[in-house]
Formats: C-alpha cells, sequence, structure tokens
C-alpha cells in the first residue's frame, strides 16, 4: 500500500537531513538475492535504471544509495517512493516515511523562520541578537549592530582561502566581511540558526567557498538553502558561489554564475569582479580633468544630482551645472566640425 502524502508531490531529496539518508543507505545498499515480481534488483542496483543514474565504471563506493541520493538531488519524494514500490521494498517505506515527513517539517519551518525574520532595531537588542564579536562591542557603546558587505561560508577544511579572501578584498577594496571563525562570539547559541540569522538581518551577500567539503557537509548546504529561499522570497541574488580548485558542484548552485579562482587568464579577473558586486560605494567619483574660462584646470570629483562639485588648483570648490560645463567644454569641438563641413562644400562647389 502506498504511503503518500501531498508534501511528497513537490518536494525534492534535496531536503533529506543526514539522519534519513543514513538510514536509506543502511537498507538499500545490501546486495538483495530474490528480486521483486517484476524481476529487478530489490537493493540500491535496482534504483538506478529507475532513477536514470549509473554508478561510473572503477567508482568503487562503499556508499552506493549514499552517492544516488546525492546525484539525484532534484527528484521527487513522490517518484522515490514509486520507485521503491516498484522494487518492492515497501519495509524502507515503512520505516523511513515517519523520518521524511519530519525533514519536510523542518524545512518549511526553517523556510518560514527566514521569511518572516523582524529586523534588528538598537532598542529591542536581546542575546539573539548579540551574534559577532563586533556586537558586543557595539552594545557596549550603545551603538547600532553593525552590517556586512558578505558573510563567508565555507567547510572547515577551506579555512585559508576564507581568511586569504577576507584579507584581501578588506584591505584592497575595504570591504567588510564576516566568517565564523573570526567574527562570531565564542559561546553563541545554536550555531546554525544564528549565522542564518546574521546573514538574512544585516548582510547583503552570501560568499560561497565551494569544494568537496563543503558540498558533502549538511550544515552548511542547508544554511545556503535558507538563504537561497530568502533571495527567492525577495526576488534578488543573495548568493556568490566561489571556486578554488577541482570539486563537484552542489545541485543547489549550478544556476548561478560562478567565479574561478583557480585559473590564470589575464583576462579574467575574479577579484575585480568580486569586488563590484559586493562592494556597497556604487557612486564612483568622476576624475576628468577639465578647463574653464579662465584656463583654470578643475577636477571633478563628486556627482550631486544635476550638479557637479568642481575643486579647482586653489582647493576652493565651484559649483557649475553640467549644462554650463558643457557649453565650456565643446566649442572647441563645435569649430574644428565647422571648418570641416566648410572645407568639404568648398571642394563639392569647385568641382
Amino acid at each position: 500500500m502506498s504511503v503518500m502524502l501531498p508534501e511528497f508531490e513537490h518536494m525534492t531529496l534535496s531536503l533529506l537531513r543526514l539522519p534519513t539518508r543514513e538510514r536509506l543507505s543502511c537498507m538499500l545498499n545490501t546486495r538483495k538475492v530474490l528480486p521483486s515480481p517484476d524481476n529487478r534488483p530489490r537493493d540500491w542496483t535496482g534504483l538506478t535504471s529507475l532513477l536514470g543514474y549509473t554508478i561510473p565504471l572503477g567508482c568503487n563506493s562503499d556508499d552506493p544509495m549514499g552517492k544516488i541520493l546525492k546525484y539525484c538531488q532534484e527528484t521527487t519524494i513522490a517518484f522515490f517512493i514509486q520507485c521503491l514500490e516498484k522494487i518492492d521494498r515497501y519495509d524502507v517505506i515503512d520505516e523511513t516515511v515517519e523520518l521524511i515527513t519530519s525533514d519536510i517539517i523542518f524545512f518549511k519551518e526553517q523556510k518560514f523562520s527566514v521569511a518572516h525574520i523582524t529586523p534588528v532595531k538598537h532598542n529591542d537588542v536581546g542575546n539573539n541578537n548579540i551574534i559577532t564579536i563586533e556586537d558586543v562591542d557595539a552594545l557596549k557603546n550603545q551603538l547600532p549592530l553593525p552590517r556586512y558587505d558578505a558573510y563567508i561560508l565555507y567547510d572547515d577544511a577551506d579555512l585559508k582561502h576564507a581568511i586569504f579572501m577576507a584579507q584581501k578584498l578588506e584591505n584592497e577594496y575595504s570591504i567588510k566581511l564576516c566568517y565564523k571563525d573570526r567574527n562570531l562570539k565564542p559561546g553563541v547559541e545554536f550555531e546554525y540558526q544564528s549565522v542564518i540569522k546574521l546573514i538574512s538581518d544585516r548582510c547583503d551577500w552570501l560568499i560561497v567557498i565551494v569544494s568537496n567539503n563543503f558540498s558533502n557537509d549538511p550544515k552548511n548546504l542547508s544554511i545556503m538553502k535558507c538563504i537561497q529561499s530568502l533571495g527567492i522570497e525577495q526576488n534578488r541574488s543573495k548568493i556568490i558561489p566561489c571556486i578554488f580548485g577541482d570539486c563537484s558542484l552542489p545541485q543547489e548552485l549550478k544556476c548561478y554564475v560562478k567565479l574561478f579562482f583557480n585559473e590564470s587568464n589575464s583576462s579574467y579577473d575574479p577579484w575585480n569582479r568580486l569586488k563590484i558586486t559586493v562592494s556597497s560605494n556604487h557612486c564612483k567619483a568622476l576624475t576628468n580633468s577639465v578647463l574653464i574660462d579662465n584656463g583654470q584646470k578643475l577636477k571633478i570629483v563628486e556627482p550631486i544630482n544635476s550638479c557637479t562639485k568642481i575643486v579647482s588648483s586653489q582647493n576652493k570648490p565651484v559649483n557649475r551645472s553640467i549644462e554650463e560645463l558643457n557649453n565650456n567644454i565643446l566649442p572647441k569641438r563645435k569649430n574644428v566640425l565647422g571648418r570641416l563641413v566648410k572645407t568639404v562644400g568648398n571642394i563639392v562647389l569647385n568641382k
């Protein structure tokens, strides 16, 4: 008898948590001698043809079912259960249906909590909002909690890449970053929920350092999925995948434009692209030097609506409109064009 809840039709295998995956592996990795009534193997080998996945030759995995779950993450839970029915493994369905239902409830709760986070107010600062070292200092000095341009999410094995990235972006581009090993307050409770709250409330971007270690960490993947859901709710992109070495990309990140830091190409500068995307200083100062009526050299340093602030060589500010400035710059070009037209006209007349 099929156990099919309405949620199974829309949810995918990607939301299954580690205990559920381990239980499925434990029950389906073991080879079965007797086939199903349809003459299909009643273990993981029977699922490969139904799910359209084949483990590559030469890949001797100790957990073949774990690989199937990893590479078929976009498969719906409903279809997966139908496949279990076809290989006559109703015992697996009965054993895991409660775990799967619990995973769906957990996923919905996380998605709801991310979508309904209340903005942090200074007069309503509680212990749950004090997440970073900078928060402690801000609270002592009665200042608003700090915001960050981006949060760096990474696996512990990739800490060196996170440190190098933070040093380069902060020292060379003045970008304000946050990452757990440097900024999180020691003793913070519920690290998983606190990181999600910090990224959602006070970080404009999530920089993900992608590696095989990262892809195999359920906690990091869960944080990334929650922020991805938040981006969908807000109708904006919030994740920037960064790759420093060869790795298998998680299914959730394949739709994003990625930055590759492991390629040597003079025409491709991932640091500059990352800086332009993350930097909060979107209005760049103009640096054109121009001449005004008295021949004095001026430099445009800051756009202000329809007027431009101009600083002279004597450092005396002068406010001039854009139209007036253009009229002083363009006469020479107009005169040259006029003489050119007059000369061409004379040549035609002479002919």
